[in-house]
């Protein structure tokens, strides 16, 4: 049924736009991608490992400095990730010319900055309602729909509704807890563990995928440099692993929000290839945006804890179905890191 929704968005619009140029939204990006990565290292990481460590006076005063700035990374972050959905979620509806499908993704832009009002000003659970609700529907059009219209291949529309689906696992179980506290129901939702755990199946899923769809085309642009820089996060996690077990899986769940139920070669396999992908698409230059788009899914996390974590979700589904351009279009091509074709 939404395949008749589906929006044609249109390479260049000839109207006057208030949408800004692509090259300011690469801009943002990045410094979002910096400020984010900057959070999870001080916040995520070194914060919460220095509560568990003993330390004198002046290590204390370190992660007490790491603590000060990560949180100044994470409110900068914040206001960031909703400055910039704000942009994108305009230009990607201003850039439609089916007027049915502009006013679906307006409503849904509308309903969940405002839902995400209500929850940083009242902290209401029906204000988390509606912001988790309009969320999870705003990536399901994007990532399932939209792109489909984006010139997309075959395996880079597969890879991404892995990862929708994932995301729609992820806030089944969350939404169903949310709406059961409202409906002041005492029972567990049906199957939400088992959800839940299918969609840590399909985040590892996901990741193959990726490497598939834009990891083995752009692997010529690794080079050594980017093989080494690999090597060596995957040689960091893995003499993290042998520390105990529950400390590496607290870990896990505060910087990724997986609970590595399953083995753990699983897992590192999979983040091999995804970094590969990541990498390669970064260095290759033409899919620097499909770079960017994957990293901001792995910042965000299976299990996001803020809700600016969920809008670096949607701007990453935004950023790899090609629904807005990162670059201005040269001739017809109208979205760096996906086909040049025209959409039509």
């Amino acid at each position: 049924m939404l395949e008749g929704l589906s929006a044609r968005l249109a390479p260049v619009r000839q109207t006057p736009s208030l949408a800004p140029p692509a090259g300011n939204l690469r801009q943002l990006t990045i410094v979002l991608v910096l400020a984010v990565l900057g959070e999870t290292t001080l916040l995520r990481v070194v914060t919460r490992i220095g509560v568990h460590l003993p330390k004198d006076a002046a290590v204390s005063g370190l992660f007490e400095a790491a603590s000060f700035f990560g949180s100044l990374a994470f409110n900068f972050a914040s206001l960031l990730a909703i400055a910039l959905a704000v942009l994108m979620l305009s230009s990607l509806t201003q850039r439609m010319d089916n007027w049915v499908s502009r006013v679906i993704v307006g409503f849904l832009s509308l309903a969940m900055l405002s839902g995400l009002a209500l929850t940083l000003t009242t902290g209401a659970p029906v204000a988390d309602a509606l912001f988790g609700v309009a969320a999870v529907t705003l990536v399901g059009v994007i990532g399932l729909v939209l792109a489909r219209e984006s010139g997309l291949s075959a395996a880079a529309r597969g890879a991404l509704a892995l990862m929708v689906l994932a995301y729609f696992c992820y806030q089944y179980y969350a939404l169903s807890h949310l709406f059961y506290r409202i409906l002041d129901y005492s029972s567990l939702p049906p199957l939400s563990i088992e959800i839940l755990q299918l969609g840590e199946v399909l985040v590892v899923a996901a990741a193959v995928a990726a490497f598939w769809a834009w990891g083995l085309p752009h692997r010529r642009s690794l080079g050594s440099g980017g093989i080494v820089l690999v090597a060596g996060i995957l040689g960091a996690l893995a003499l993290a692993a042998l520390s105990p077990v529950s400390t590496t899986a607290i870990l896990a769940l505060w910087t990724t929000g997986l609970s590595l139920f399953l083995p753990f070669p699983i897992y590192l396999l999979a983040l091999a290839l995804y970094l590969l992908t990541l990498v390669g698409c970064w260095r290759s230059g033409a899919a620097s945006a499909t770079a960017a788009g994957l990293l901001l899914v792995l910042l965000a996390g299976y299990m996001a804890e803020a809700t600016y974590q969920h809008l670096l979700l949607i701007l990453a589904v935004v950023l790899l179905s090609g629904a807005v351009p990162w670059t201005e279009p040269a001739g017809t091509a109208a979205f760096a890191g996906t086909s040049a074709r025209p959409i039509r």
